[in-house]
């Protein structure tokens, strides 16, 4: 196995030389690109986005760049992958794949992936194994009998403290556009809890200033559902602020969020110089997503319901919420002090 010698596989009896047969043939000796390939082109059909085409073809370049390098395998076929040859790559991915092996800059490479990215990678490749089975790409589902990893905790999903909320916008200088920019932006997504696609995307045709809302399309958003979010009046000024100023600098233009040069500022755009902006304050962390988190954290604390959330940070299952509001040990104590039955017992008297 994972040699490059063709196989011969027999699909339907006596079929001689027909194209039937030709078919199966090819389909079984499909290298793990021809087969990714023919899963794409199948959701493709089916109108996944290009973001979900490109995190395809990244699982499987994880995948084969691990049968390469662990297996000697060049030129991988996918009917070569069996239940011991995942799990050898899952034993891979928590015990030895170095979790910041391509991040620019990073010197502590910790071991061992975490079980949520684990098993995002396992999820693509059951989808993908299901789906080759079915079409006679493979002559089994080599994931039917695979589990997803199964961690000790629960990981928390992290937010910023309001200190570090405080000392970020405060590190910014608004009179250079582009950190302008960028803090209008940090505001949004503090303000609404929306995905950075979304945000980046924003046109000033969606968003009602009189209604303080934001409309974000179906076809922006990740669930294909249009809906309504509020935005404070504060934040709303700053949109249309930041919305006017940039019309003078570049003309006229729908989008609200630009880069320097008046093109459409983009989410990897906006990731990269968070990325800058977390060296130089010396965090540990700074992403997009975890403007979401903490909007979703400080909702709750605020007094929201768990409810609403989810209909505003458009989930559509409710445990999803959940996962994005555990509160940090900080947050427990507060809530305690604040809502501890005893307290209350004690005050009365």
């Amino acid at each position: 196995m994972g040699t490059n010698t063709k196989r011969t596989f027999i699909g339907k009896r006596n079929a001689g030389s027909s194209g039937e047969q030709s078919k199966a043939t090819s389909s079984a000796n499909a290298t793990l690109n021809e087969a990714l390939d023919a899963f794409i082109h199948a959701k493709e059909a089916e109108g996944v986005r290009p973001r979900t085409v490109e995190n395809y073809r990244e699982h499987i370049r994880y995948l084969a760049d691990y049968l390469r390098t662990k297996h000697g395998w060049e030129t991988a076929y996918a009917n070569d992958l069996t239940p011991e040859i995942i799990r050898s790559y899952i034993k891979y991915l928590r015990t030895e794949k170095p979790r910041y092996e391509y991040a620019e800059g990073r010197k502590d490479k910790w071991v061992g992936l975490s079980v949520n990215t684990i098993n995002i990678r396992l999820r693509t490749l059951r989808t993908m194994c299901r789906f080759w089975a079915k079409e006679g790409v493979t002559e089994t589902n080599a994931m039917e009998t695979v589990k997803n990893v199964v961690g000790d905790t629960i990981e928390e999903v992290p937010g910023i403290s309001d200190e570090g909320i405080d000392r970020l916008l405060a590190s910014y200088d608004v009179n250079n556009f582009a950190e302008w920019r960028d803090k209008v932006l940090i505001m949004l997504l503090l303000d609404t809890g929306l995905r950075i696609t979304e945000a980046v995307s924003l046109t000033v045709d969606n968003v009602d200033y009189h209604l303080n809302t934001a409309y974000v399309p179906s076809q922006v958003a990740k669930n294909r559902r249009m809906r309504e979010v509020p935005l404070s009046r504060e934040v709303a000024k700053l949109l249309s602020q930041l919305h006017e100023e940039s019309c003078g600098y570049f003309g006229e233009s729908p989008f609200i969020f630009h880069n320097a040069y008046g093109e459409p500022f983009t989410a990897g755009a906006f990731r990269t110089r968070l990325n800058r902006r977390k060296k130089r304050l010396g965090l540990s962390r700074l992403s997009p997503h975890m403007f979401r988190h903490t909007f979703c954290r400080n909702y709750l604390l605020n007094g929201g319901d768990l409810f609403t959330l989810q209909k505003i940070v458009d989930h559509a299952d409710i445990d999803t919420t959940r996962k994005y509001v555990q509160m940090d040990d900080e947050h427990v104590r507060q809530q305690h002090n604040k809502y501890s039955p005893v307290r209350r017992l004690l005050k009365r008297k």
